[in-house]
């Protein structure tokens, strides 16, 4: 694109955050600046800045931008203005500008995140759960992780000189676990070998079940422990543990402990609010909008359903994917106008939504219940956002003594309620209410909670051993 390639004068960081920092999706800078933030100052001059968003969020991206800017499509080798009527469908980079005279000023790299996965379009046997795509930092700036930026950059054919040069920045301040990854992929996209493999090798032997991801390693630690192995079956997601003569398969860090029913049960926000209230467990109220292509029919009324809610629960209320976790596509609305934003905004990915009334809480409550014992205990407080999600920049915080007394009783029948011997109870401690149940997670994640306290590394392993032994047990 030599025509615009003299044209940039890229805004800066503080710039993209305050363009960015209230949109509810994800984002987070990635390319070089997305390493120097990592690095904590800028290693070398930057020509351009980007901004990675998912594809699925493009429509509400546009609607956002284009009262103030201009979106060009940038595909093969030419730029094509895009407009309100167009859809894209695949990963791609959109240059953006003030008007025609301006010049260029920052550059959405969109990105596929399917079912909570991103994966590498390059070679798509590279995953990664969505929730782990970006860091942030000190002061909450979200920058996508070095070692997937660095796999951008040494996955393109050639490799630039500041590739290398980023390269050479970045290496020494990666931990094992990233170094493993960053090469693993890169093994998988080039099987005939590539020039940083070499200098990736040495940095440190691949650990617990072929798995490079800290909190995987753990469990598969806590299992070692009572002589279990594990036979990876594909990197990162699927293992069989095998113990003697029996086995069973794990994905992701779900055990297995739960009943199918229960799993898909706790998957919906509405249905899971529906069996907390028929069994008399106070909990944050979740209302079912389907979506208007619902093959049943009654996706029409999801609109009326949602304003008659929203007046219910006085105007200020949480709209959100009824399957959704991790805090992605979830947005407080306060008038209809909102409102009908965040329901276009979740049908645009073609999922059911749900409505909830907004609770105000300080902290938000992960309490990990087994076999009808609470074990775990963790306090999320919000930073910077009306959200309690670990993975979007809220701190993980000790719970006082009395405070998990007084909440394990309302976990525990939580768990119960829904059929569950091993899952997270989320809930908040409301002022005006008191205690209500908002969500029950049948797959226990407390990677974010473990990366920000390391030192409870002993806590976690005793209750992954036990949650291990259980599951053998019940073969």
């Amino acid at each position: 694109m030599a025509d615009a390639a003299n044209a940039w004068a890229p805004l800066g960081v503080e710039e993209i955050r305050r363009l960015f920092g209230d949109w509810q999706g994800e984002w987070g800078i990635a390319g070089g600046w997305a390493l120097d933030l990592h690095l904590g100052g800028q290693s070398r001059p930057h020509d351009d800045i980007d901004v990675l968003l998912p594809l699925a969020d493009y429509a509400s991206v546009y609607a956002r931008l284009a009262a103030d800017w201009e979106l060009h499509l940038a595909e093969k080798g030419s730029l094509t203005r895009l407009g309100p009527g167009d859809r894209l469908t695949e990963e791609t980079d959109i240059w953006v500008r003030r008007d025609s005279a301006s010049p260029w000023a920052f550059q959405l790299m969109l990105v596929d995140l399917a079912d909570g996965w991103w994966t590498y379009r390059r070679a798509r046997s590279v995953r990664r759960p969505a929730a782990e795509l970006f860091a942030r930092t000190n002061d909450g700036i979200p920058y996508l992780r070095p070692e997937i930026q660095l796999l951008y950059k040494g996955g393109s054919v050639p490799i630039r000189e500041k590739d290398e040069k980023d390269l050479n920045a970045v290496l020494p301040s990666l931990d094992e676990t990233e170094r493993d990854w960053l090469r693993d992929a890169l093994r998988a996209q080039f099987p005939r070998g590539h020039d940083w493999l070499d200098r990736l090798e040495g940095a440190g032997r691949r650990q617990a079940g072929g798995t490079t991801r800290p909190y995987l390693k753990l469990i598969q630690r806590a299992g070692e422990a009572d002589g279990v192995t594990f036979e990876t079956i594909t990197p990162n997601l699927t293992y069989r543990a095998r113990k003697g003569a029996a086995s069973f398969l794990m994905t992701d860090a779900e055990l297995g402990l739960n009943p199918s029913s229960a799993s898909a049960l706790a998957l919906s926000k509405s249905a899971a609010s529906d069996a907390l209230r028929a069994a008399g467990v106070p909990g944050v109220e979740h209302l079912f909008l389907p979506h208007p292509g619902h093959r049943f029919g009654v996706g029409a009324e999801a609109f009326s359903r949602a304003e008659a809610a929203f007046a219910r629960f006085g105007g200020d209320a949480v709209v959100k994917p009824d399957d959704g976790a991790q805090g992605r596509h979830v947005y407080r609305v306060t008038s209809r106008e909102s409102l009908r934003e965040a329901l276009g905004a979740v049908f645009a990915i073609e999922r059911h939504a749900a409505i909830s009334p907004y609770r105000e809480a300080e902290l938000e409550y992960r309490i990990v219940v087994l076999d009808g014992e609470a074990r775990i205990w963790v306090g999320k407080r919000r930073a910077g956002s009306w959200k309690h999600n670990l993975a979007e920049g809220a701190r993980s915080v000790e719970v006082p003594a009395a405070d998990r007394k007084r909440l394990s009783p309302l976990a525990v029948r939580a768990a119960a309620a829904l059929d569950m011997a091993f899952c997270s109870v989320d809930i908040l401690d409301t002022a005006l209410h008191g205690p209500l149940v908002i969500e029950l997670n049948h797959k226990v994640m407390l990677g974010d909670h473990y990366r920000q306290h390391p030192e409870t590394e002993a806590e976690l392993s005793a209750l992954y051993r036990d949650a291990i032994a259980l599951r053998f047990k019940r073969l």
